[in-house]
């Protein structure tokens, strides 16, 4: 697989290129890469008819492919310690913005995963998701968990189980205007989106947006 041989101080894992020449043709170090590049082809590239929306279900993911923009790490072992993923994860998170591509626009359709074929705690994953989401969104970035079995719902169909994966995953790509309704629950989240998107914040979400404050702001009297 191709890499640029950038490694992670804390945890020693090089990012290597996903859907470079050399991988196509198969790495027998990476037996998951495979079934990874499958799942992104056959399925975040395509319609999902319980998505609630049209298009693929991830709309940035086709380019990230043709382009050759996806990075990703394998981490071996069933059993793996929370803090073996946060020093994983805070490795990406300092090799992210030297990975290529560097400069807009391209870049911001980087995007690098941590997988962990054989990692039986997917729990596990939740946690360091949650414990480092404000670090990555301060700095314009996203960190998501995808795990076979994950229930966590779509954002335009809560049927719709968004995050469900073959694979167990921590992804890191870069925040876009339409994350906002995965920021809305905190403050500095919120925070972190305007500063970045405001000039140019989608239709629906400003709508959305409205609506809160509408909400949040009603007194008893307004009530119906």
């Amino acid at each position: 697989m191709e890499t640029n041989r950038m490694l992670g101080r804390r945890s020693g894992v090089v990012p290597v290129n996903l859907f470079a020449a050399e991988s196509e043709a198969g790495a027998a170090e990476y037996p998951s890469a495979a079934e990874l590049r499958q799942w992104a082809r056959e399925h975040l590239c395509r319609a999902h008819p319980d998505l609630g929306r049209p298009g693929p279900v991830c709309p940035y993911m086709s380019h990230a492919i043709a382009h050759r923009f996806l990075w990703a790490v394998f981490v071996g072992g069933r059993d793996i310690e929370v803090r073996r993923i946060v020093d994983i994860v805070d490795d990406l998170y300092d090799l992210f913005p030297l990975l290529p591509p560097r400069d807009p626009p391209d870049s911001q359709f980087r995007a690098v995963l941590a997988v962990f074929p054989e990692l039986i705690d997917h729990a596990a994953l939740d946690t360091v998701q949650r414990d480092l989401k404000t670090g990555f969104v301060t700095k314009g970035l996203m960190l998501g968990q995808f795990y076979p079995g994950c229930t966590y719902s779509g954002l335009h169909n809560p049927a719709f189980p968004a995050l469900d994966a073959p694979l167990p995953i921590l992804a890191i790509r870069h925040m876009a205007p339409t994350d906002y309704p995965f920021l809305e629950s905190r403050h500095e989240w919120i925070d972190a989106y305007l500063r970045i998107f405001a000039p140019a914040i989608p239709d629906f979400v400003t709508k959305a947006m409205s609506g809160q404050l509408v909400r949040a702001s009603a007194s008893p009297e307004d009530a119906p």
